[in-house]
């Protein structure tokens, strides 16, 4: 083969390798994130807690919020709030809200209040969608409506501080940022352990 033809050819390789690595973020028949499906994991490098990138959108509830942020801080976790409340639309500002930490990569995206209807479905599922291919997972918290596609999201969680079996909340959180073994409906706790 001839020197240029070699060095086109290591230079399309050498530009293909982290094309095709950059699909590998995300599994064909699972969400980012979702343990429960065989062979879906997505490799990963195990983060500790304080060095994890956890963003929350808020919901239009300050005081569920402040405790779910409260909790996960108690946890030593370091998450960012985006707040909603008082915005013109909430839902809008929380869907754009998760396309910004997609794009900043962060390494879980909790969306607390998400009410995902007819009028705003398809504008939910682009920014899920930005997330999914981004290769960040989601993690839906005291959802009103879930998206149809639930490939979109890699967890439920409920929070309920009367059932001593929850699982306290930053725990929840860093198995699915994680992409450690988890439920896909969680019933969570932000009572400190």
């Amino acid at each position: 083969m001839p020197l240029f033809a070699r060095r086109a050819f290591y230079g399309m390789t050498a530009i293909a390798l982290p094309c095709a690595s950059l699909s590998g973020c995300v599994p064909s028949n699972a969400a980012v994130g979702d343990t429960q499906s065989p062979g879906t994991a997505v490799a990963h490098s195990m983060e500790d807690r304080d060095s994890l990138s956890i963003a929350m959108i808020g919901s239009d509830d300050v005081t569920a919020d402040s405790m779910a942020m409260d909790a996960m801080k108690a946890g030593k976790l370091k998450p960012v709030y985006i707040t909603v409340s008082g915005t013109v639309d909430a839902q809008s500002t929380a869907q754009q809200g998760v396309r910004d930490m997609a794009q900043r990569k962060a390494d879980l995206i909790v969306i607390a209040g998400i009410d995902v209807d007819k009028t705003n479905a398809e504008n939910w599922n682009d920014a899920l969608e930005t997330a999914r291919k981004a290769g960040v997972p989601v993690a839906l918290l005291d959802p009103i409506a879930v998206p149809e596609d639930n490939k979109l999201y890699a967890a439920t969680m409920t929070i309920n501080d009367r059932m001593t079996e929850a699982t306290p909340l930053d725990d929840a959180v860093v198995a699915v940022a994680n992409n450690d073994p988890h439920d896909r409906e969680m019933l969570v706790t932000t009572i400190d352990h």
